[in-house]
Order: C-alpha cells, then sequence, then structure tokens
C-alpha cells in the first residue's frame, strides 16, 4: 500500500504543472472560426509556461489572439506555418499573461483541426524585458518574425539595448534584424552588435529607439555560415541600468504556487485559490 501511495504521490508531482485547456476535435478556419478559451482557465498562467496546441490535417499557418479586439498575443510569431499532424509551441512572456488572464485567447488558421490544447511548464526566463521566447531553428537565411504586440506597449526610453540570445557554437554567424525587405528598412546586423556569453546584443541610440517602437513587425534573420544550425532562444530588451521605471516594466506577479489539496489540484496565486480549470475556490 505504501509503494501505490509512493507511485501515486510521484505522478500526481508530475503532472501537477500541467493543465488542460481544451480536449476534442475542433476544426479552425478563417469560415469556421476558432477555438476560444476563456480567460478563467489562465488564471494560474505564469510567464515561461508554454500552450502546446495538438493538431491534425493542417495546411497553412496558426496564430494565437487575444478575446475582445482579437490582437495578436504578445510573443507570437508571424508566419508560424504548420502542416500536417503535431504540435505547436507558444512560450508565453509577461505580457502574454498578463493579455491572457485578462481576455482570454482564440487559436485561428486557414485550415487545422485541434485536438488538444495544454498549459504546460516551458523554461526560465531572460533577465529583461522578453519580446519572444521559445525555440527556432537557425540554418540557412533562417527568419523569425514577430508581431508588434511583442513590443509596442514597451517604453523604448528606458531600454539600453537588445539582445538576441541561442544556442549556437560560436558567433560567427549572420543577424540581419530588420523591420521589412525594403531599402533603408535594416535595423542593423552582426557588425553593430557585441557578443556576450549566448547572446549578441544591439545597443540603442535614440534612432533606433525611434524606429524599433513604430515598426509594424520585427524580422530577425539568420544564416549559420560555417556553424552547425542551431535554435535562437530568446529576444529580450535590457532595461536602462538603475531605471526603476523600466524595472517596474518586467515585473511579473508573484508565481502560482500549485499543490494537491484533497486530491484536488489547488492554485493559488495573489492569495486567491483557483481549481485546475481556473475557476475561484471558496
Amino acid at each position: 500500500m505504501k509503494k501505490l501511495f509512493f507511485f501515486a504521490a510521484l505522478f500526481a508531482a508530475m503532472t501537477i504543472n500541467a493543465t488542460d485547456l481544451f480536449v476534442g476535435n475542433q476544426h479552425v478556419s478563417w469560415s469556421d472560426g476558432g477555438l476560444q478559451i476563456q480567460a478563467a482557465q489562465f488564471a494560474g498562467a505564469q510567464a515561461g509556461q508554454k500552450i502546446v496546441v495538438t493538431y491534425t490535417g493542417a495546411s497553412d499557418g496558426i496564430e494565437f489572439k487575444v478575446l475582445g479586439d482579437f490582437h495578436h498575443l504578445p510573443g507570437s510569431r508571424e508566419a508560424a506555418w504548420i502542416g500536417g499532424d503535431g504540435a505547436f509551441e507558444q512560450f508565453l512572456t509577461a505580457a502574454a499573461v498578463t493579455d491572457l488572464q485578462a481576455n482570454g485567447l482564440e487559436i485561428i488558421g486557414a485550415n487545422l483541426t485541434v485536438t488538444k490544447v495544454e498549459l504546460l511548464d516551458g523554461k526560465d526566463l531572460k533577465e529583461g524585458i522578453t519580446v519572444w521566447t521559445g525555440f527556432f531553428w537557425a540554418d540557412e537565411w533562417s527568419t523569425l518574425e514577430l508581431y508588434a504586440e511583442g513590443y509596442n506597449a514597451v517604453d523604448f526610453s528606458n531600454v539600453s539595448a537588445i539582445r538576441f540570445y541561442s544556442e549556437a557554437a560560436g558567433s560567427a554567424y549572420v543577424l540581419n534584424f530588420l523591420q521589412g525587405w525594403g531599402e533603408g528598412e535594416k535595423f542593423a546586423d552582426q557588425n553593430d552588435m557585441t557578443d556576450g556569453e549566448g547572446y549578441k546584443e544591439l545597443a540603442l541610440t535614440d534612432d533606433l529607439r525611434t524606429r524599433l517602437a513604430a515598426a509594424g513587425h520585427w524580422m530577425v534573420q539568420f544564416n549559420k555560415e560555417a556553424l552547425g544550425a542551431f535554435n535562437v532562444t530568446d529576444i529580450v530588451l535590457v532595461p536602462v541600468p538603475g531605471d526603476t521605471t523600466a524595472v517596474e516594466n518586467i515585473a511579473v506577479e508573484k508565481k502560482a504556487v500549485k499543490m494537491m489539496e484533497n486530491g484536488q489540484l489547488v492554485i493559488i496565486k495573489n492569495g486567491v485559490r483557483y481549481n485546475a480549470l481556473g475557476a475561484k475556490l471558496q
């Protein structure tokens, strides 16, 4: 009996940070509409976690939108192409969590059938204001495209630099930072950056701050050159040293505590208790 209890407790510990947001079979398209998940289900969400969408029969891209005015979820990718059967991971920034908890989520695209949506533990975020986090495979002229919602609420006067984190084996790769392919639409490249431990850093001038804040989207292009292909993991804004306003911009609400209580998953956040579906408990 003790052994059975041990394994039951171990299983609970392994699954306590996994929440099913949807299980079923819903076709998503521009004509049929998207899959909508209400805000209450994100009550225990934390920055750094990931939404995992399992799908079948996809033949186009996937988009994550915020219920209400249906703007793109902060930190989500433009041109996130999917096909066939598989799963897509969307990691959450602090701004994304705020949006989801206030409004909820819609998963939409031209053609896919969603069979499951989960909220799972992801990774620890870097210090700073995370514009995007996840895993993007950089090979030959691979371009990561980001919607403006990831950065358009940031006060860039409080930002000193932007860092592009990766798992590259070295620093000898191309990085082009742009807002488009046209003339004059390039912000900078690797020659304008310094190399740190696991990242390239672009120091911001007043002109760059203005251009970055006003851009309709960001495009970050990589070419591995002589290196092996690698994952890009984070794009982070570095606050001006000692600037308290910037610190406030990156502050995240106290992390939720998850625990088993009488066989039920209970989430405690900011002193309020929720069940696994995000409903308040008495």
